[in-house]
Protein backbone atom coordinates (compact mmCIF):
# COMPACT_ATOMS: atom_id res chain seq x y z
CA UNK A 1 0.00 0.00 0.00
CA UNK A 2 2.71 2.22 0.78
CA UNK A 3 4.55 1.32 -2.56
CA UNK A 4 0.89 2.22 -4.65
CA UNK A 5 0.85 5.43 -2.63
CA UNK A 6 4.49 6.35 -3.77
CA UNK A 7 4.00 5.58 -7.05
CA UNK A 8 1.17 7.24 -7.53
CA UNK A 9 2.58 10.78 -5.62
CA UNK A 10 5.86 10.34 -8.05
CA UNK A 11 3.62 10.53 -11.37
CA UNK A 12 1.43 13.58 -10.23
CA UNK A 13 4.90 15.11 -8.85
CA UNK A 14 6.48 14.14 -12.42
CA UNK A 15 3.09 15.82 -13.95
CA UNK A 16 3.18 19.01 -11.89
CA UNK A 17 6.36 19.15 -13.05
CA UNK A 18 5.69 18.70 -16.67
CA UNK A 19 3.18 21.19 -16.71
CA UNK A 20 5.14 24.31 -15.92
CA UNK A 21 7.03 23.62 -19.48
CA UNK A 22 4.39 25.04 -20.97
CA UNK A 23 4.33 27.87 -18.53
CA UNK A 24 8.03 28.47 -19.54
CA UNK A 25 7.44 27.99 -23.07
CA UNK A 26 5.33 31.19 -22.92
CA UNK A 27 7.26 32.93 -20.39
CA UNK A 28 10.38 32.88 -22.64
CA UNK A 29 9.23 33.19 -25.86
CA UNK A 30 10.13 36.75 -26.50
CA UNK A 31 13.54 36.22 -25.15
CA UNK A 32 15.01 33.72 -26.80
CA UNK A 33 14.47 31.84 -30.41
CA UNK A 34 12.41 28.53 -30.02
CA UNK A 35 15.74 25.93 -31.43
CA UNK A 36 18.64 28.02 -28.83
CA UNK A 37 15.52 27.49 -25.90
CA UNK A 38 15.06 23.79 -26.81
CA UNK A 39 18.96 23.28 -27.44
CA UNK A 40 20.36 24.69 -23.78
CA UNK A 41 17.40 22.89 -22.08
CA UNK A 42 18.39 19.20 -23.52
CA UNK A 43 21.99 20.43 -22.90
CA UNK A 44 21.53 21.45 -18.98
CA UNK A 45 19.34 17.42 -19.35
CA UNK A 46 22.58 15.77 -20.85
CA UNK A 47 24.97 17.39 -18.44
CA UNK A 48 23.43 16.41 -15.66
CA UNK A 49 21.97 13.26 -16.75
CA UNK A 50 25.42 12.51 -17.62
CA UNK A 51 27.37 11.58 -14.07
CA UNK A 52 24.55 9.22 -12.91
CA UNK A 53 24.12 7.39 -16.79
CA UNK A 54 28.22 7.06 -17.22
CA UNK A 55 28.69 3.48 -16.60
CA UNK A 56 25.31 2.46 -18.08
CA UNK A 57 26.47 5.03 -21.07
CA UNK A 58 29.60 2.87 -21.35
CA UNK A 59 28.36 -0.20 -21.31
CA UNK A 60 25.58 0.14 -23.84
CA UNK A 61 28.45 1.88 -26.23
CA UNK A 62 28.36 -1.58 -28.53
CA UNK A 63 24.66 -1.29 -28.65
CA UNK A 64 24.33 1.89 -29.74
CA UNK A 65 26.64 2.29 -32.16
CA UNK A 66 24.94 -1.30 -33.37
CA UNK A 67 21.44 0.32 -33.46
CA UNK A 68 22.68 4.28 -34.43
CA UNK A 69 20.10 4.79 -36.58
CA UNK A 70 17.27 3.77 -34.24
CA UNK A 71 18.73 6.51 -31.73
CA UNK A 72 19.04 8.89 -33.58
CA UNK A 73 15.86 8.82 -34.90
CA UNK A 74 14.96 9.07 -31.49
CA UNK A 75 17.13 11.41 -30.52
CA UNK A 76 15.79 13.73 -33.44
CA UNK A 77 12.01 13.58 -32.41
CA UNK A 78 11.71 13.15 -28.85
CA UNK A 79 14.51 15.70 -28.06
CA UNK A 80 15.37 17.93 -31.23
CA UNK A 81 12.02 18.24 -32.81
CA UNK A 82 9.21 18.04 -29.98
CA UNK A 83 10.19 20.62 -27.31
CA UNK A 84 10.92 23.01 -30.09
CA UNK A 85 7.54 22.80 -31.65
CA UNK A 86 5.88 23.88 -28.06
CA UNK A 87 8.77 26.42 -27.73
CA UNK A 88 7.81 27.95 -31.11
CA UNK A 89 4.25 27.64 -30.23
CA UNK A 90 4.66 29.33 -27.00
CA UNK A 91 5.37 32.47 -29.56
CA UNK A 92 1.61 32.98 -30.80
CA UNK A 93 -0.46 30.35 -28.12
CA UNK A 94 -1.22 30.79 -24.39
CA UNK A 95 0.44 28.16 -22.50
CA UNK A 96 -3.25 26.38 -21.35
CA UNK A 97 -3.47 25.34 -25.17
CA UNK A 98 -0.22 24.06 -25.50
CA UNK A 99 -0.86 21.64 -22.07
CA UNK A 100 -4.47 20.86 -23.97
CA UNK A 101 -3.57 19.79 -27.10
CA UNK A 102 -0.47 18.39 -25.75
CA UNK A 103 -2.37 15.29 -23.97
CA UNK A 104 -3.46 14.07 -27.74
CA UNK A 105 -0.59 12.10 -28.21
CA UNK A 106 -2.36 8.93 -26.85
CA UNK A 107 -4.60 8.92 -29.24
CA UNK A 108 -2.32 9.78 -32.35
CA UNK A 109 -0.38 6.51 -30.64
CA UNK A 110 -3.53 4.21 -31.11
CA UNK A 111 -4.31 5.80 -34.91
CA UNK A 112 -0.02 4.67 -35.34
CA UNK A 113 -0.88 1.42 -33.67
CA UNK A 114 -3.31 0.79 -36.18
CA UNK A 115 -1.27 1.65 -39.26
CA UNK A 116 1.87 0.20 -38.58
CA UNK A 117 1.27 -2.57 -36.15
CA UNK A 118 -2.22 -3.70 -37.13
CA UNK A 119 -3.47 -3.25 -33.26
CA UNK A 120 -7.52 -3.12 -33.51
CA UNK A 121 -9.44 0.36 -32.90
CA UNK A 122 -12.42 -0.28 -30.73
CA UNK A 123 -15.54 1.17 -30.97
CA UNK A 124 -14.53 2.61 -27.53
CA UNK A 125 -11.81 3.94 -28.98
CA UNK A 126 -13.03 5.28 -31.92
CA UNK A 127 -15.85 7.08 -29.80
CA UNK A 128 -12.71 8.33 -27.54
CA UNK A 129 -11.04 9.88 -30.43
CA UNK A 130 -13.71 11.12 -31.64
CA UNK A 131 -14.77 13.03 -28.47
CA UNK A 132 -10.74 14.43 -28.80
CA UNK A 133 -10.93 15.70 -32.13
CA UNK A 134 -13.81 17.80 -31.35
CA UNK A 135 -12.29 18.97 -28.33
CA UNK A 136 -9.46 20.10 -30.59
CA UNK A 137 -12.20 21.90 -32.87
CA UNK A 138 -13.61 23.50 -29.90
CA UNK A 139 -10.38 24.58 -28.34
CA UNK A 140 -8.61 26.13 -31.88
CA UNK A 141 -11.56 27.99 -32.69
CA UNK A 142 -12.24 29.68 -29.65
CA UNK A 143 -15.88 29.48 -29.49
CA UNK A 144 -15.82 31.16 -32.66
CA UNK A 145 -17.38 29.05 -35.68
CA UNK A 146 -17.12 31.65 -38.27
CA UNK A 147 -13.13 31.66 -37.54
CA UNK A 148 -13.55 27.55 -38.65
CA UNK A 149 -15.44 28.48 -41.89
CA UNK A 150 -12.99 30.87 -43.00
CA UNK A 151 -9.67 27.96 -41.39
CA UNK A 152 -8.00 30.54 -39.88
CA UNK A 153 -6.22 29.04 -37.51
CA UNK A 154 -3.86 30.13 -34.65
CA UNK A 155 -0.33 29.12 -35.87
CA UNK A 156 0.39 27.97 -32.47
CA UNK A 157 -2.11 25.55 -32.08
CA UNK A 158 -0.89 23.63 -35.10
CA UNK A 159 2.68 23.72 -33.76
CA UNK A 160 1.47 22.38 -30.84
CA UNK A 161 -0.02 19.43 -32.48
CA UNK A 162 3.23 18.98 -34.27
CA UNK A 163 5.01 18.37 -30.53
CA UNK A 164 1.75 16.09 -30.12
CA UNK A 165 2.25 13.82 -33.17
CA UNK A 166 6.25 14.02 -32.47
CA UNK A 167 5.74 12.35 -28.72
CA UNK A 168 3.37 9.96 -30.61
CA UNK A 169 5.95 8.62 -32.58
CA UNK A 170 8.34 8.41 -30.31
CA UNK A 171 6.18 6.98 -28.07
CA UNK A 172 5.38 4.68 -30.72
CA UNK A 173 8.68 3.33 -31.08
CA UNK A 174 9.42 3.38 -27.59
CA UNK A 175 8.65 -0.65 -27.90
CA UNK A 176 11.31 -1.13 -30.48
CA UNK A 177 14.40 -0.12 -28.67
CA UNK A 178 16.71 -2.64 -28.32
CA UNK A 179 16.57 -5.47 -25.60
CA UNK A 180 19.89 -4.68 -23.16
CA UNK A 181 19.81 -1.01 -23.54
CA UNK A 182 19.45 0.49 -20.05
CA UNK A 183 16.86 3.33 -19.37
CA UNK A 184 19.83 5.56 -18.49
CA UNK A 185 22.18 5.05 -21.45
CA UNK A 186 19.48 5.37 -23.72
CA UNK A 187 18.58 8.62 -22.29
CA UNK A 188 21.99 10.03 -22.03
CA UNK A 189 22.63 8.82 -25.71
CA UNK A 190 19.30 10.82 -26.85
CA UNK A 191 19.77 13.86 -24.59
CA UNK A 192 23.17 14.71 -26.53
CA UNK A 193 22.70 13.63 -29.72
CA UNK A 194 19.42 15.48 -29.69
CA UNK A 195 21.15 18.57 -28.83
CA UNK A 196 23.95 18.25 -31.78
CA UNK A 197 21.26 17.83 -34.15
CA UNK A 198 19.86 21.27 -32.82
CA UNK A 199 23.08 22.93 -33.54
CA UNK A 200 22.47 23.56 -37.28
CA UNK A 201 19.12 25.28 -36.63
CA UNK A 202 20.84 26.80 -33.27
CA UNK A 203 23.73 28.64 -35.52
CA UNK A 204 21.30 30.21 -37.93
CA UNK A 205 19.53 31.88 -35.36
CA UNK A 206 22.05 33.01 -34.10
CA UNK A 207 23.13 34.79 -37.35
CA UNK A 208 19.71 35.66 -37.99
CA UNK A 209 18.59 36.94 -34.89
CA UNK A 210 19.94 39.50 -32.16
CA UNK A 211 21.66 37.85 -29.61
CA UNK A 212 19.92 36.33 -26.28
CA UNK A 213 20.13 38.87 -23.34
CA UNK A 214 20.89 35.37 -20.29
CA UNK A 215 18.42 37.41 -18.32
CA UNK A 216 17.07 35.98 -14.96
CA UNK A 217 14.24 34.86 -16.15
CA UNK A 218 15.86 32.86 -19.35
CA UNK A 219 18.01 31.35 -17.05
CA UNK A 220 15.80 30.16 -14.34
CA UNK A 221 13.10 28.76 -17.52
CA UNK A 222 15.88 27.01 -19.52
CA UNK A 223 17.65 25.40 -15.92
CA UNK A 224 13.93 24.40 -15.28
CA UNK A 225 13.22 22.77 -18.72
CA UNK A 226 16.47 20.92 -18.36
CA UNK A 227 16.61 20.15 -14.91
CA UNK A 228 13.39 19.76 -13.83
CA UNK A 229 11.07 18.59 -16.76
CA UNK A 230 13.99 16.64 -18.57
CA UNK A 231 15.71 14.80 -16.09
CA UNK A 232 13.72 14.58 -12.51
CA UNK A 233 10.39 14.02 -14.27
CA UNK A 234 11.71 11.24 -16.14
CA UNK A 235 13.46 9.58 -13.26
CA UNK A 236 9.94 10.32 -11.68
CA UNK A 237 7.82 8.95 -13.83
CA UNK A 238 9.90 5.82 -14.48
CA UNK A 239 10.09 5.43 -10.87
CA UNK A 240 6.12 5.41 -10.90
CA UNK A 241 5.53 3.26 -13.47
CA UNK A 242 7.80 0.32 -11.90
CA UNK A 243 5.42 1.00 -8.59
CA UNK A 244 2.12 1.48 -10.08
CA UNK A 245 2.06 0.52 -13.77
CA UNK A 246 2.07 2.36 -16.55
CA UNK A 247 -2.20 2.77 -17.31
CA UNK A 248 -2.67 4.33 -13.64
CA UNK A 249 0.67 6.68 -13.89
CA UNK A 250 -0.92 7.73 -17.27
CA UNK A 251 -4.49 8.88 -15.52
CA UNK A 252 -2.50 10.69 -13.42
CA UNK A 253 -1.13 12.33 -16.61
CA UNK A 254 -4.07 13.50 -17.94
CA UNK A 255 -4.32 15.49 -15.30
CA UNK A 256 -1.98 18.08 -16.77
CA UNK A 257 -3.66 20.85 -18.12
CA UNK A 258 -5.29 21.80 -14.74
CA UNK A 259 -1.93 22.31 -13.10
CA UNK A 260 -1.08 24.28 -16.68
CA UNK A 261 -4.08 26.18 -16.32
CA UNK A 262 -3.29 26.82 -12.69
CA UNK A 263 0.33 28.05 -13.19
CA UNK A 264 -0.51 30.32 -16.32
CA UNK A 265 -3.32 32.05 -14.18
CA UNK A 266 -1.15 32.58 -10.94
CA UNK A 267 2.25 32.84 -13.04
CA UNK A 268 1.66 34.38 -16.05
CA UNK A 269 -1.91 36.04 -15.22
CA UNK A 270 -3.78 34.30 -18.50
CA UNK A 271 -7.84 34.37 -18.55
CA UNK A 272 -9.27 31.42 -19.15
CA UNK A 273 -13.12 31.23 -21.21
CA UNK A 274 -15.40 29.09 -21.82
CA UNK A 275 -14.57 28.08 -24.83
CA UNK A 276 -10.89 26.49 -23.16
CA UNK A 277 -12.72 24.74 -20.58
CA UNK A 278 -15.30 23.20 -22.98
CA UNK A 279 -12.57 22.02 -25.45
CA UNK A 280 -10.03 20.86 -22.11
CA UNK A 281 -12.92 18.75 -20.65
CA UNK A 282 -13.44 17.44 -23.93
CA UNK A 283 -9.93 16.46 -24.93
CA UNK A 284 -9.65 14.91 -21.35
CA UNK A 285 -12.38 13.12 -21.42
CA UNK A 286 -12.23 11.73 -24.94
CA UNK A 287 -8.40 10.56 -24.27
CA UNK A 288 -9.58 8.48 -21.31
CA UNK A 289 -12.37 6.66 -22.94
CA UNK A 290 -10.30 6.08 -25.60
CA UNK A 291 -7.06 4.60 -23.90
CA UNK A 292 -8.10 3.15 -20.37
CA UNK A 293 -9.18 -0.38 -20.47
CA UNK A 294 -12.60 -1.70 -20.34
CA UNK A 295 -13.48 -3.53 -17.33
CA UNK A 296 -14.07 -7.22 -17.26
CA UNK A 297 -17.14 -8.84 -16.17
CA UNK A 298 -17.05 -10.18 -12.75
CA UNK A 299 -16.95 -14.33 -13.43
Amino acid sequence: MRETAAGYGMALLATVIWSGNFVVARAVADMIPPWQCNFWRWLAAFLVCLPFAWRDLRRDMPLLRRHWRYVSFMALLGVSLMNTFFYKAGQSTPSLNMALIAPTAPVIILLLSRLVYGEPITPRRLAGMSVVMLGIVVLVSRGDWQRLAALRLAGGDLWSLGGALCFGLYSLFMRSRPAGLSTLGFSAATFGLGSLFCLPAVLAEMHALPPVIWQREVIVGVLYAGVGCSFVSFSLWTRAIGCIGPVRAGIVYYSLPVYAALAAWLILGERVNAAQIVGGLLIVGGIVTATLPARRPAA
